[in-house]
């Protein structure tokens, strides 16, 4: 198990400042970037992935993650087929219902069966045949290396269409094992309703964390990621039992997320959960505190951690993720 990261480009960091950034995580030896793409919060995310794809060797560059609502998928396939030649086969493509770039238009998610649907074109017009939307067929103009597709999951039948059909799943929700545990069971069902083996999918979880040694930075750095996830606690039908006490607290994330500050460390709505929920959805602690949450998390079955860099200082964590953390966790 590599370092895999999630991150956005901000609106104030330039593409120059983003290219060094890229280059510096390509020669720490970071294995794969999930980028964000959300187009009113964070710079274009195949700007983004094109700069890295010309300025790194060996980083595995993933939109972390798209949908296809903002764009149609016969442009996200020939943006991320794009990525793929620039790369050299180092693209993902990373899909979801739709999040932030979805909601802050005033449009609803893609139900499952077009988030199905949408699976099945990609896989197949990135792998160099025909697909299929919307009733209509499409082939790509140019031959790329495949592209891997991912799948954001959470709720039981998006976990499940990931084991039906994706080659990857990115699992969101909080740092909590009984809830995981449960994730991936629904995984596992797709699987086993698909006639499919487990060694067909990689399960890959989004851990928040921050091990910075004054305890109110280290909740400074994850509050806003963590308001983003209890907002999207508030959809589940019953909540694991580790958090039905912040079931108040997670019904006011939902009522006062402010979409246009989507994962903004300064954001308004960072103040709606207690820090005692933001300790519950992310990591925060001491280095070994940390490393048992995660050891905690990854006996659920997951077999990739995704560790989101937000704000300033994100080398400096980077380097203490690298250095105080992963080291334990793959040995």
């Amino acid at each position: 198990m590599g370092i895999s990261i999630s991150l956005g480009i901000s609106p104030r960091e330039s593409f120059s400042d983003w290219i060094r950034f890229a280059q510096a995580l390509d020669e720490r030896g970071v294995e794969r970037l999930w980028l964000i793409d959300s187009q009113l919060a964070m710079k274009d995310v195949y700007a983004g992935l094109a700069t890295a794809a010309l300025h790194t060797r060996r980083l595995q560059l993933g939109t972390g993650v798209t949908n296809v609502i903002t764009r149609h998928p016969t442009v996200t396939a020939n943006s991320i087929a794009a990525i793929s030649e620039l790369s050299g086969g180092r693209a993902l493509l990373g899909l979801g219902a739709g999040d932030s770039a979805v909601f802050g238009l005033g449009k609803r998610p893609s139900r499952v069966a077009e988030v199905e649907e949408a699976i099945r074109f990609f896989r197949s017009v990135l792998s160099g045949e025909e697909g299929s939307w919307e009733e209509r067929s499409y082939r790509l103009a140019s031959d790329v290396p495949r592209v891997p597709v991912y799948l954001a999951v959470s709720q039981p039948r998006m976990c499940a269409l990931a084991g039906r059909l994706a080659d990857g799943a990115i699992i969101m929700g909080p740092a909590q094992p009984d809830l995981l545990a449960r994730q991936v069971g629904w995984i596992e069902d797709g699987l086993s309703e698909a006639g499919r083996e487990r060694a067909e999918i990689e399960i890959c979880f989004i851990a928040t964390i921050s091990t910075a040694d004054d305890a109110e930075t280290a909740l400074r750095d994850v509050r806003a990621w963590a308001t983003g996830q209890a907002r999207l606690l508030a959809d589940f039908k019953e909540l694991p039992e580790s958090l039905q006490e912040f079931a108040p607290e997670i019904t006011r994330a939902k009522e006062s997320y402010d979409y246009s500050e989507h994962l903004s460390t300064r954001a308004g709505h960072a103040g709606a959960i207690s820090d005692e929920l933001v300790r519950a959805l992310a990591i925060t602690g001491s280095p070994q505190e940390s490393r048992e949450r995660l050891r905690s998390l990854l006996d659920t079955g997951v077999e990739d951690l995704v560790f989101p860099l937000m704000g300033s200082g994100r080398l400096e964590r980077l380097d203490r993720l690298a250095g105080e953390i992963a080291p334990a966790l793959q040995a």
